[in-house]
C-alpha cells in the first residue's frame, strides 16, 4: 500500500504511541503526594471532557513556543483537578507531571507498529519518513526515549513549527523537508479531521488508522492495524 510513495508521514498520539497505563493513571499516581484522593477513572473522564472543551492542541493553531505549550497544558491539568478541589502546591505538581510525560515509562509503542516491521521496511526501502504531529517541544525526546526517533528523517511538532493540523503549513513544511511533491507523499494518522482532511487539503494522500473501528462508514482509505500496511 505504501511502496509507491517517496515519503510517508506519521501522526504520533493514537497512531504510533499511547499513554501507559492511561492519562488518569499517570496523573493520579503522581498526585497522591499533593492531596489527591480520587480515582484514575475520574481523572480520565475529566481529561477527555476538558480536552474536548479546550479543543485539543489544534486549538493553538499557529501559536508556537515553550510558553504557549506550557500554558495550554497547565490550564488543562488545572481544569482536570478543579472538580476534585485542586491540589496542594499545584505549580510544583505541574512542573513535575510535565517532565513525567517525557519518560519512556509514560508511553507505549502500539504493538502492531513494532510487530509489523513497517518502519524498518520503509526505512530499508529508502522512503523518507517524517513525523507530523499536534504536539509540543517534548516530542523528539519522547520519540527518542521510546526507541522510535532513529526511524525518522525529521520530527515536526505543532508548537515548534507554529502550525497545528489541519492547518496546511505543517504539512507543507513536511513536504519541503522530504523534498517531494504532495502526490509522492502519504500521511498516516488516527483523526479524520486533523490527519486525513488536513493532508488531503494540500494534496497529500492519507490513510486512517482505526484500531477500534470507531470510524465505520468514513469515506477514506482505512486500516485497522499496521500489519495491513506491510
Amino acid at each position: 500500500m505504501l511502496k509507491n510513495y517517496k515519503a510517508v508521514f506519521f501522526d504520533v498520539g493514537g497512531t504510533l504511541l499511547r499513554v501507559h497505563p492511561s492519562v488518569g493513571d499517570v496523573y493520579a499516581t503522581h498526585a497522591r503526594d499533593f492531596g489527591f484522593t480520587g480515582s484514575a477513572d475520574d481523572l480520565n473522564r475529566e481529561f477527555r471532557q476538558e480536552w474536548t472543551h479546550m479543543g485539543g492542541m489544534e486549538s493553538l493553531g499557529q501559536k508556537k513556543g515553550l510558553a504557549v505549550e506550557r500554558a495550554f497544558w497547565k490550564e488543562l491539568v488545572r481544569r482536570v483537578f478543579a472538580s476534585h478541589g485542586g491540589l496542594n502546591d499545584f505549580d510544583r505538581y505541574f512542573d513535575h507531571i510535565y517532565d513525567v510525560f517525557r519518560s519512556q515509562e509514560s508511553w507505549r509503542v502500539f504493538e502492531d507498529v513494532t510487530e509489523s516491521g513497517l518502519l524498518d521496511q520503509l526505512q530499508n526501502n529508502g522512503t523518507v519518513l517524517g513525523v507530523v504531529s499536534n504536539w509540543d517541544s517534548r516530542l523528539p525526546e519522547i520519540l527518542k526515549n521510546t526507541g522510535l526517533a532513529p526511524y525518522f528523517n525529521f520530527i515536526l511538532a505543532s508548537t515548534v513549527v507554529g502550525s497545528a493540523k489541519p492547518d496546511a503549513a505543517i504539512f507543507k513544511e513536511a513536504l519541503q523537508r522530504a523534498g517531494v511533491a504532495p502526490e509522492q507523499a502519504c500521511h498516516i494518522g488516527d483523526e479524520p479531521a486533523t490527519d486525513i482532511e488536513g493532508a488531503r487539503n494540500v494534496g497529500i494522500h492519507s490513510i486512517l488508522i482505526d484500531r477500534k473501528g470507531h470510524h465505520n462508514g468514513t469515506a477514506v482509505t482505512k486500516v485497522g492495524s499496521f500489519h495491513e500496511l506491510v
